[in-house]
């Protein structure tokens, strides 16, 4: 039997915790002929707090752990939960959690973070040079303190020398599965997600994630780019005239584009007539074509290979997969129905 040992933060979040523990739990599920419910444990799940206390998230939800991290003894996997969300929970760890880490790591641990979490095993440098990935929100802050990181914010799952991390939210099941499948095969871990109804092959996280636009920048000039392709985006938008109309000369504004927004005009024009084509998607059933020429884009084929190019997927099934679905209500049962 394999040893999970998940380190409970006063940040995580507590579905960090208690679904990670759940998912583990339901690897030895199954059903015997007459479909009766069998368990056979594969897993032993333990949760460890830093001084082996308590933590209460919420008024429904204590966390009682088996001891500190000092008591951590053996584990097979370290799961690390989302470590939460505001800029001084991702940025302030207690060392003693960050050696703990560094010493299991050398002990031939398995040590897999989730979501924001991934800021807790790059603070113990142990990524340094390796591959991961965290909530698609949170990338830019990650580059920033972790440079020497290699950061694939695109993946669902990266793993790199017993270093495995996930993007954001859900991304934890699909953690979880794979290590499952690591331990015991495919067989089991496919078992498990259909006993959840967990959906197992997804590898990007790029279909979830909203363009954010850097504006926190002083540089006015690049603002009132900004504002103007913001108002803009539906017009045949040439750079010239955007720098002519904040009164910069072509290549000192793109210069200066980049440096305050981290992309190039063209891509940030690009990124702003994307996200416009999402919400239509999202809420409405209107054509691909009038979608494309209504952003910007008279070549539906054009606008087809740039949406994918940015979403990783194309805009009908982006369409399939964010439009939500209907509920079909017969003699007091609901299924759900796709649309």
């Amino acid at each position: 039997m394999k040893k999970v040992a998940i380190l409970a933060l006063e940040q995580s979040l507590p579905m960090g915790i208690t679904a990670v523990s759940d998912i583990f739990k339901m690897a030895g599920v199954g059903w015997d002929e007459r479909s009766e419910l069998t368990m056979e444990k594969l897993f032993r799940v333990e949760a460890f707090t830093v001084d082996g206390k308590p933590i209460r998230y919420t008024d429904i939800i204590n966390i009682i752990p088996h001891g500190s991290i000092a008591d951590a003894h053996d584990a097979d996997i370290i799961i690390i939960p989302s470590s939460g969300f505001r800029g001084e929970e991702l940025e302030s760890y207690p060392e003693e959690i960050l050696e703990w880490l560094r010493k299991q790591y050398t002990l031939g641990v398995d040590i897999a973070a989730c979501c924001t979490g991934v800021f807790v095993l790059a603070e113990s440098g142990l990524l340094n040079g390796k591959l991961a990935t965290t909530h698609w929100d949170y990338t830019d802050r990650f580059r920033n303190r972790y440079p020497e990181v290699k950061l694939k914010p695109e993946e669902i799952i990266t793993e790199d020398r017993s270093l495995f991390c996930s993007g954001g939210g859900s991304a934890c099941f699909d953690l979880c599965t794979y290590m499952i499948e690591r331990s015991y095969g495919t067989e089991v871990a496919n078992r498990c997600s259909k006993i959840l109804l967990f959906e197992r092959g997804r590898n990007f996280q790029t279909p979830f994630k909203i363009f954010h636009f850097q504006k926190n920048h002083q540089d006015s000039e690049i603002l009132r780019a900004q504002q103007w392709i913001e108002e803009s985006f539906r017009r045949d938008i040439i750079i010239d005239d955007v720098a002519t109309f904040v009164g910069l000369g072509i290549r000192n504004f793109k210069r200066r584009f980049k440096k305050a927004t981290g992309e190039t005009p063209i891509v940030y024009i690009q990124k702003i007539r994307i996200e416009a084509a999402k919400k239509i998607l999202e809420y409405k059933d209107t054509r691909i074509e009038e979608i494309s020429g209504f952003v910007g884009y008279e070549d539906p084929g054009f606008f087809r290979k740039l949406f994918l190019r940015y979403v990783g997927m194309n805009p009908t099934d982006y369409r399939r997969k964010f439009r939500g679905c209907k509920i079909s209500r017969s003699r007091g049962v609901k299924k759900v129905i796709p649309l």
